[in-house]
């Protein structure tokens, strides 16, 4: 019988287990099979080949070299290979100790046959929580089954459940014993009082609203919130039920206010990536932030100076000065842009999703160095509301459930220092859902779509009087993948009017090494007058490979270019064709 969670035998025994478990990854193995061992006192028996690390060697056969460690009795050695052994996920091993040699039969692994519960509430299925039955049982496993229960209990207000783990060393049965308590919500919260900040400025990120029904992922994006601005080094919450209630304490620590940050990629559109930023975000009492950020590609090169001034202590109104230098390099084009915008803007956080809003005045530059455009600058207007679903947000890094919707928009007015009016809409938005509310996810579905139109006359385009930024070209890994990068159409005039959607159905976590094929069919439409669209469709459809890197997300994709040619007499904006992509660091 596997010891149950709250008591744990031999605790010295596993601590020195767990010690030499870390070291395996490093050490050179030992291993025995039938008639074998480690070390002459140790012998393995039976068809299991057992790996021993040079740390697990040390504790069973001792060390010649160290004082009082030349022979280890053999009841000592048992017990440190029992431990050895059960995190392997033997569970009835079988000793014979003889005058110089302790055989050793690990017998058969045990493998999880059953996984039952008492006292799960109804709305979490065990069947939902995959990796668990078919798994050698170890204690390891024990662990994770148990975080699975309690991450899908806190994520429906049970905030502070008991849960008692039992596996069966013979008959293969893992059982949980639940105490999932009572509901609770957000109501009282401790924040963190320093010396260098108000401590209602704690209140910009909290991702819930008081009343709420507890979710331990909302306050974990909460706690990564002011990290992400390098407020602080570490933030963290503290959760203790009891009979008066729920009471959470906020736990911070602090470190330098300047965030660096340097990182590196590659895809076969950019070549070589490279970014680079500087952060302050605790400018005054009121935590104002000032931003600085480079990034370069083979195509694109940008930098990008900011500054967030706060109009309060807690508040989430700010004004921003933003000032943008970029050059675009492609075949049909290359151009210099540059902006300076005045941006007054407000967050908020609702029960499910944060937005954030901001609009106002910008002086444009535009240079058009090769291809269709003119050298002007104009005062414009900009605005941009941004949705983004909290769940979203808290799994960006592996992406599962949730979705993002943003619009922007720029409007320009002849007579004010511009020759034309004109005005860019744009409507973009991603969708993510976990099929089957797997844990780990089994499949994942995607979509992303792309609404945008430029408001002109018509006749502007061909006369090269619409800056580049008010054009629009299609192509690439972003929306067609079965196009170049930005080959549609592949004159330098470009587009007035685009609608784009993409899905993608990726496989989750259940190949080996984390690798996650997928399957995906882009679709298109463009044109070149203002709200009109041409009447041919384009079609990517493709495969693809994801692989979550300990340096980063590498994916890669392979498409083939399709014309539905709706009106033979209309413009064909793509030639069929197929396109590779590779990239370090992209998601979809």
């Amino acid at each position: 019988m596997l010891p149950t969670d709250k008591s744990r035998t031999r605790p010295a025994l596993a601590l020195l287990a767990g010690l030499a478990a870390l070291t395996a990854a490093c050490a050179v193995p030992a291993w025995a099979g039938s008639s074998s061992g480690p070390c002459p006192q140790i012998r393995f028996v039976g068809e299991e080949k057992i790996d021993l690390n040079a740390m697990e060697i040390r504790l069973v056969c001792g060390d010649a070299s160290t004082e009082g460690w030349g022979r280890i009795p053999f009841n000592q050695a048992e017990g440190f290979l029992r431990a050895f052994l059960q995190q392997r996920g033997y569970q009835e091993p079988r000793f014979d100790p003889g005058p110089d040699v302790l055989k050793v039969d690990p017998g058969l692994k045990t493998i999880v046959r059953s996984f039952t519960e008492t006292g799960l509430p109804p709305e979490i299925e065990l069947r939902k929580l995959r990796k668990i039955k078919g798994q050698a049982m170890t204690p390891r496993l024990l662990d994770t089954a148990k975080a699975a229960l309690q991450n899908a209990l806190q994520n429906r207000g049970y905030a502070c459940p008991e849960i008692d783990m039992r596996g069966n060393g013979t008959t293969g049965e893992l059982t949980a014993e639940v105490r999932p308590g009572g509901i609770y919500r957000f109501e009282h919260i401790r924040p963190k009082r320093t010396g260098e900040v108000y401590p209602q400025i704690f209140y910009r990120y909290e991702a819930f609203k008081r009343g709420q029904r507890f979710d331990s992922r909302l306050l974990d994006l909460t706690a990564r919130r002011p990290m992400a601005d390098s407020l602080f080094l570490n933030a963290y919450f503290e959760v203790n039920c009891s009979t008066a209630g729920m009471v959470i304490t906020e736990r911070v620590v602090p470190g330098k206010p300047q965030l660096y940050k340097l990182g590196v990629g590659f895809d076969t559109e950019g070549f070589f990536i490279g970014k680079a930023q500087w952060q302050n975000s605790r400018l005054g009492t009121r935590s104002n932030s000032m931003g600085a950020s480079v990034y370069a590609s083979y195509r694109e090169q940008t930098a990008v100076a900011d500054f967030r001034y706060f109009m309060g202590k807690a508040s989430r109104f700010y004004l921003m000065p933003k000032l943008t230098f970029g050059r675009l390099n492609e075949p049909q084009y290359e151009a210099i842009h540059a902006e300076f915008a005045l941006l007054p803007g407000f967050s908020w956080d609702g029960k499910n999703l944060r937005g954030e809003f901001s609009a106002g005045p910008a002086l444009e530059y535009e240079h058009t160095i090769r291809g269709l455009g003119p050298v002007t600058s104009y005062p414009a207007f900009e605005t941009q509301l941004e949705l983004r679903d909290h769940l979203f947000e808290y799994y960006a890094g592996e992406p599962q459930t949730g979705g993002r919707l943003t619009f922007k928009s720029q409007s320009r007015i002849a007579g004010l220092e511009s020759r034309i009016t004109a005005h860019l809409l744009s409507l973009q938005g991603e969708h993510i859902w976990n099929l089957g509310g797997y844990s780990p996810p089994a499949l994942v579905l995607a979509t992303r779509y792309l609404v945008q139109t430029t408001l002109v006359k018509n006749s502007l385009l061909a006369a090269g009087e619409i800056p580049l930024g008010m054009r629009i070209f299609m192509g690439g890994d972003s929306d067609l993948r079965g196009a170049g990068l930005n080959k549609i159409p592949a004159d330098p005039a470009g587009l007035l009017t685009t609608v784009y959607d993409g899905v993608e159905l990726r496989l989750g976590d259940v190949l080996p090494h984390g690798l996650q094929p997928l399957v995906f069919l882009d679709a298109a439409m463009g044109g070149r007058s203002s709200a009109r669209l041409d009447p041919n469709v384009y079609f990517s459809p493709g495969l693809g490979l994801r692989w979550n890197s300990p340096v980063g997300s590498v994916r890669t994709t392979v498409a083939r270019g399709i014309v539905w040619r709706r009106d033979p007499a209309a413009e064909i904006l793509l030639h069929p064709q197929w396109r590779f992509f590779l990239s370090l660091g992209k998601e979809f």
